[in-house]
Parts: C-alpha cells; structure tokens; sequence
C-alpha cells in the first residue's frame, strides 16, 4: 500500500555492523578493537608487543617471535573488563524539533570477561616453528536502558569475535626471523533498536492520507515498535611478522594483520504497533539480510632493550585502517525494503606505549607502561553504538615463576576516556545530542605459562 515507507527501521542493522565483540564490556582499544589479549603484555601497556616474545602469546602479536622462546609451551589467559559510562542528554529531538522523552540510558557497559589461548612447539632441529592461538581481536557491548532518550538508534548490541590463529616463525638468519599465520575469524552479531512508527506514519503515510497519523494517535513518540537483527560469517584473513635482532640487548619487532572483510548473514524481526498494522505493506515484515563487516588492518613497529642485566624497556607503534569502514550498506531480501546505507567516515588511528620490567630476583619481576590511542570516530558521525574517544592507558604488572617451566602473570589497566560528543541524527528524523563525559574501565589479568 505505502511502498516507500521504509528506512526508520533499518537503522539497527545498518549500525549493527560496527560492533565486533566478545562479551566485552567497552573495546578498549581504538574503535572496537580489543587488545587484551596477553596478561603480560597488559602490564606493559601493550608496549612492545611485536619484539617481546616473552610466551607462547607472541602466536598473535608477532609469529618471527616463536624461535626466541625456550621449547614447547601453553599459554592461558583471562582478562576481566569492569567498564562504565554515562551518556548526558543536551537537546535530543524528535522529527518535528520536539524534545525526546526517556533519560539518558544509565550505565550502559556490562561486565565480561575475555578468555585467550596459545600453543607453541619447535618443529625439528628449532628453526621452524609452530603456533596456534585463539583470542577475540575486537569486541563491544553496550546495553541502554529501553526508555532512553537515544532508543531509536540503540538498545542492545553485541557481537561475538573469535578468531582461530595457526602460525609458524623460522629463523633466516642470526639476526633475522620471519613469521606468518592464517586467520580464521567467525563473528555473530545481535543488535535492537526502538522504531519510531509514528516519525513512519508522518513522514510515509500522513503525505498520502492526510490526518491519519493524529486521528490514530501515532505521531512522534507515540507508537514505538522495535527491531531486532541476527547475523554470522566465518572468512579468513592473515597476519606476517619480523624479528630483528640489532644486539644481543636489543630487538625490533615488525608485525602485520590484515583486513578481515566479512558478509554477515542473518535474520531481521519487527515489532509493529497494531494500530500501524492495517497501514504498512510489507516494508516491515520479517527478512532476512545482509551486511558488509570490514574490519581494519594493522601493522605495529616494537622495540625491546635490556638496558641492564634486571631492567628491560619496550616502546611501540601501531597503526589501524580505519578509513576502510568508512560507510555500510544493509541489503534486504524483501523487495519491499530498500538498501540502508550509512556514512560513518572512520579515520585512521594511532596507538604509541612505553613501558619497563624490572626482574627483582629469579621468581619476580614487576612490569608498568603508558599509552595513548587515537579514536576513529568524530561527533558529527559517532555512533551510540560505539561511544569511542581518545584515551590515554596507564597499566601495571607482574610476573611469578614458581619454578623453572611455570610463570604466572598478573596485570592491570586503567583507561581514561576523554569526552565523546555525538550529534548522530537517525533515519526517523530524530537527532541525538549530548556527550558521554564519565566513561572509564578497569582491566584485569591473569595468565600461566608452562614450558615442557
């Protein structure tokens, strides 16, 4: 009946494929990225990472690292992620300029933790080597109260990443190694948002019958249904790796992931209100969809220096492609709902740390680093989705070895977020204003590595 009514649902799905996660609370790293994926290199503020090779966990942050370790290992991890955040509304309106009822969403970070494993074993004599690990490179929930001010761009989103990493590192030469791996990366995502069917019946049904919307009620606000999107894919990426060894103190490590380009397949489900049932052909009826997950490459350059015989100190920087998520673009399979497309103009990012360890006796050894980290994100385009900012990381650390083949590590960050400050107006017309002024979290880790 109305054919063009359209687009105000979709903005769900069209969000949906920013969020890449693992039951985390917050990504914390630039964007949705997740970089906890080592309780070691947690301490060091990921500072690093790429020349460390400390444990079987270099399988992910730098495979030319597998010949620097000593035999076969197993590294496990978790890392627990306290996050919280609070959005302040500063004028949000609705399609007609009205203010939009709801309060600011409460805390709208949950609780989780993120586990991470990795294998390692030389191959022969020792100049080949092989490794496995599995971890979740990226990752955000946020989950708002459902009256919020911002219900018609968000409720609930959650994506599940878990990416399975075989890799193998050979020595070339006393001074260089070389690593490579195959990424097989599966991600599952479920998101929900409010619809304003009223904001529908305005702008689709009112122009073709005039003074329907007020005789039923279904102005702005006053007729609100959801949608709720469903979706996986599996595909596969990869990830190289350089170790140069300058000295016998210092080492420089040079890694790279690639993008990853997902096609989410999945499931849309509405709720429509019933007094806009009889009005809506079948724009907004169950379908299935789907979406483009264009995930950033990544390339790190890591130092490592024993300055004395106790004191070692590390310094990275890494660069993100976010560019190439510049836009989205939701592809229905019920005719009657066309494309949804998106603009997000995500920038590219940098991340630079420092840190230092400091070996107190052959059992302890304390660890602390710094970083800061660019957002992707600008507030004309940010998403309620992902509240992302700029944000400086203070981390602290330790590591016990009981005995010879066993060390267990401990570590801990901190991470100021600036302000983020969003003018996202959705595709029913409504404009969300405000700032997230309060975000922070906590992290915490534990991992145990054993040689045998």
């Amino acid at each position: 009946m109305f054919a063009s009514l359209p687009r105000t649902g979709w903005r769900l799905p069209a969000t949906a494929i920013l969020i890449a996660c693992c039951g985390s609370s917050a990504a914390l790293a630039e964007g949705f990225r997740i970089q906890e994926y080592s309780a070691r290199d947690l301490g060091l503020a990921n500072s690093g990472n790429a020349a460390l090779a400390a444990d079987a966990s270099t399988v992910f942050s730098n495979p030319a690292g597998l010949p620097q370790l000593d035999g076969r290992q197993v590294n496990l991890g978790v890392h627990g992620i306290l996050g919280s955040g609070e959005f302040t509304n500063q004028g949000s309106v609705d399609a007609l300029g009205n203010p939009l009822s709801g309060g600011n969403g409460g805390d709208l970070f949950s609780n989780a933790a993120i586990p991470n494993a990795y294998y390692a074993q030389p191959i022969g004599d020792g100049r080949f080597w092989f490794g496995l690990g599995v971890t979740a490179p990226f990752g955000l929930t946020t989950d708002y109260d459902e009256n919020w001010v911002g219900r018609y761009q968000t409720l609930e989103s959650e994506l599940t990443a878990i990416d399975i990493n075989p890799s193998l590192g050979f020595v070339v030469t006393d001074w260089l190694s070389l690593g490579v791996g195959v990424s097989a990366q599966y991600v599952d995502v479920k998101l929900s948002n409010a619809i304003d069917f009223g904001a529908v019946c305005l702008s689709q049904v009112e122009p073709v019958a005039p003074g329907t919307c007020t005789a039923l009620g279904t102005l702005p606000q006053q007729a609100d249904g959801a949608v709720s999107l469903e979706g996986d894919d599996w595909t596969l990426g990869y990830n190289l790796g350089a170790l140069f060894t300058l000295t016998d103190a210092t080492r420089i490590g040079v890694s790279y992931r690639s993008a990853i380009d997902h096609e989410l397949e999945g499931d849309a489900d509405f709720q429509v209100p019933a007094a806009m049932a009889g009005l809506l052909d079948p724009a907004f009826t169950d379908s299935a969809a789907t979406a483009p997950l264009n995930l950033p490459a990544r390339a790190s350059v890591s130092l490592h220096h024993q300055a004395t015989e106790r004191l070692a100190l590390t310094a990275d920087a890494s660069w993100s492609q976010w560019e190439r998520f510049d836009g989205i673009v939701v592809d229905f399979d019920n005719p009657a709902q066309p494309d949804s497309v998106e603009t997000l103009n995500y920038n590219n990012t940098m991340r630079y740390s420092v840190g230092a360890e400091y070996a107190i006796d052959t059992a302890w050894t304390v660890r602390g680093g710094f970083a800061i980290e660019e957002t992707p994100t600008a507030s004309d385009t940010r998403s309620p989705r992902v509240p992302d900012a700029d944000r400086t990381v203070a981390a602290i650390g330790a590591s016990w070895s009981p005995r010879e083949d066993v060390t267990v590590d401990a570590g801990y960050q901190h991470i100021f977020f600036d302000e983020a400050e969003i003018s996202e107006t959705g595709s029913g017309g409504d404009t969300l204003i405000g700032v997230y002024d309060d975000n922070a979290a906590d992290l915490v880790a534990i991992g145990v590595n054993w040689r045998f």
